[in-house]
C-alpha cells in the first residue's frame, strides 16, 4: 500500500510543481505592477483611450505637423475606447477615482431617454458626493461636489433621433450641461434625408450656453422661423461671448443659425461643404458681414460625405461644390486673417491683396499633381501664391501631404524644386510633416 501511494506522488508531483510555479509567477507578477503617482496613471489612461472627436470638438490645426504613422496596432475607435475607459474604473476604488473624468468628459445624448438617463446619474452623484468623508478626496478634489458634472467637457445632441424634436427633450438638456460646459456639437441632421424635419431649436436655445469655447452647427437643421432672428439687430441676437471655434457647414440652415449669433470672441472658422450642398452666395457674405471682422484663421476642408470622420481620406469629385477661397480674401471682408487653408480642386485665386495672410494651406495635394510641366489645379494655386499678392506671407504647406511616403522616386526633386522657387521670395514651403525639404552640401 505504501508503495502505491508513493508511485502516484511520484507521478503527481511533476505537475504540483508546475502548478505552484504558475501560481508563484501570478502573485510575483500582481506585487510587481508599479506604485505610480495619480497623474502618471491619468496619462496613460488618456493614452490609451484617446479618440481626437471623443477629447475635443476643436479641429485640427491645418498647419500641425503629420507624422508617418509606425504603430503596429491599430487606431482607437470611440467604441473600442469607452470599453477601456469603462474597464479601467472597475479595477480598484483607486483607479475610479483616477479615470472617472475621462468616462464623463465626452456624452453623447441621441434620446430623451438618454438624456433623462446621464441626468438622474450625474444627479445621484453628486449626492455620492457630497456625503462622502474621504478628507484625501476633497483635497484632491475640491469641488467634488458637483459630482460627475465636473468632469463634462463637451456633449454631442443628436436631436433627429425618434422623440427628439419635442420640446420636453430640449427642456431635459438645461440641467445637464451646467456652467462649465466648453464645446457642443449639435446634430439635428441624420443620416437619411429623407427623414429629416424643423426642430424647436432656437438661437435664444444655443444662446444659453454661455460658457462654450466651441461650437458645432454643421448639422443644424431648425426651422424657417430662425430667418427672422438672423434679421434682428446685433444688439438683440444672442451672445455666447467666449466662442472661439466655429464649426458650420455650407448648408442654408447652418449659415443662417451661425448669423443669428454673436461671436465677439470669435477666431477660427471651419466651413465644409458636402457633395449635396448648395452654396449660397448670398448667406456667405451675410455671414461674413457679421463675423468677418472676427477671423484669423478659415479652414475650408475638402467636400467630403456628411458624416465622413477624415477630410481629405477620399478626393471629391470634379463637380463637388466648392467655397472660393476668393470669398475670404477680397479686401475689406476679413481684415486680421491669417491663415487660411482650402483644397487644391477650388477654384483658381483672385489676384486680391490681402496683407495679413501669413500662412496658405492647400489641402489634397498629390506628388503627380506637382510637376510644373504638367497642367493641374494645384501648381495653377502654387503659381498664383506670390509676395506681390501676399506680401506678408511666410509659410505655404501642403496639408496632409507627406514627401516620404509618396511612393514616386522624383517627388523629393519635385518638391525642392517649388521650395526653391519660394525661397527667392522669403517664404517657407513645407510638406505635412513640416519638412523643409533642400539638397545636402
Amino acid at each position: 500500500m505504501h508503495a502505491l501511494i508513493h508511485r502516484v506522488t511520484s507521478l503527481l508531483t511533476p505537475f504540483n510543481c508546475q502548478l505552484n510555479y504558475i501560481a508563484q509567477s501570478q502573485r510575483e507578477y500582481q506585487s510587481q505592477l508599479p506604485l505610480l503617482p495619480l497623474e502618471l496613471w491619468l496619462e496613460i489612461f488618456q493614452f490609451a483611450t484617446y479618440v481626437h472627436r471623443s477629447t475635443t470638438l476643436k479641429p485640427i490645426d491645418p498647419f500641425t505637423r503629420k507624422r508617418t504613422s509606425r504603430n503596429v496596432m491599430a487606431l482607437n475607435t470611440p467604441v473600442m475606447a469607452m470599453r477601456t475607459k469603462l474597464s479601467v474604473v472597475l479595477v480598484s476604488r483607486l483607479w475610479q477615482i483616477t479615470a472617472v473624468r475621462i468616462l464623463y468628459e465626452h456624452l453623447v445624448i441621441r434620446s430623451p431617454a438618454r438624456a433623462n438617463l446621464i441626468l438622474r446619474v450625474l444627479e445621484e452623484s453628486r449626492d455620492i458626493h457630497s456625503h462622502r468623508d474621504d478628507v484625501s478626496q476633497s483635497d484632491r478634489y475640491p469641488s467634488s461636489n458637483m459630482g460627475y458634472g465636473q468632469w463634462v467637457k463637451h456633449i454631442e445632441i443628436h436631436a433627429y433621433a425618434h422623440g427628439a424634436s419635442k420640446i420636453q427633450f430640449l427642456k431635459t438638456l438645461f440641467p445637464i450641461y451646467g456652467s462649465n460646459l466648453q464645446e457642443l456639437y449639435w446634430n439635428e441632421r441624420g443620416p437619411d434625408r429623407r427623414l429629416e424635419r424643423d426642430t424647436f431649436t432656437s438661437a435664444q436655445l444655443l444662446g444659453s450656453f454661455k460658457a462654450l469655447r466651441v461650437l458645432d452647427l454643421r448639422h443644424f437643421l431648425g426651422s424657417d422661423n430662425i430667418k427672422n432672428e438672423s434679421d434682428a439687430s446685433l444688439s438683440t441676437r444672442p451672445t455666447l461671448p467666449f466662442v472661439q471655434d466655429l464649426i458650420i457647414s455650407a448648408h442654408s440652415r447652418s449659415l443662417v443659425i451661425a448669423i443669428s449669433l454673436c461671436f465677439p470672441a470669435l477666431q477660427n472658422l471651419t466651413l465644409r461643404t458636402s457633395p449635396t450642398d448648395v452654396i449660397s452666395t448670398e448667406l456667405l457674405y451675410l455671414f461674413l458681414r457679421t463675423h468677418g471682422h472676427f477671423l484669423v484663421s478659415v479652414d475650408l476642408p475638402t467636400p467630403s460625405p456628411e458624416f465622413e470622420p477624415e477630410y481629405d481620406t477620399a478626393q471629391p469629385p470634379r463637380t463637388s461644390p466648392h467655397v472660393n477661397p476668393d470669398v475670404f480674401l477680397q479686401t475689406g471682408v476679413c481684415p486680421n486673417l491669417v491663415s487660411i487653408s482650402f483644397p487644391v480642386t477650388s477654384p483658381q485665386l483672385a489676384p486680391h491683396v490681402h496683407a495679413s495672410v501669413r500662412r496658405i494651406g492647400l489641402r489634397g495635394v498629390r506628388g503627380d499633381r506637382l510637376y510644373p510641366d504638367k497642367l493641374s489645379s494645384c501648381k495653377d494655386h502654387l503659381m498664383a501664391i506670390t509676395p506681390t499678392r501676399y506680401p506678408n506671407l511666410e509659410l505655404v504647406q501642403t496639408v496632409g501631404f507627406l514627401v516620404e511616403a509618396d511612393s514616386d522616386d522624383l517627388v523629393k526633386d519635385v518638391f525642392i524644386w517649388w521650395v526653391e522657387r519660394f525661397e527667392k521670395y522669403g517664404i517657407d514651403f513645407l510638406d505635412g510633416e513640416g519638412v523643409l525639404w533642400a539638397y545636402a552640401d
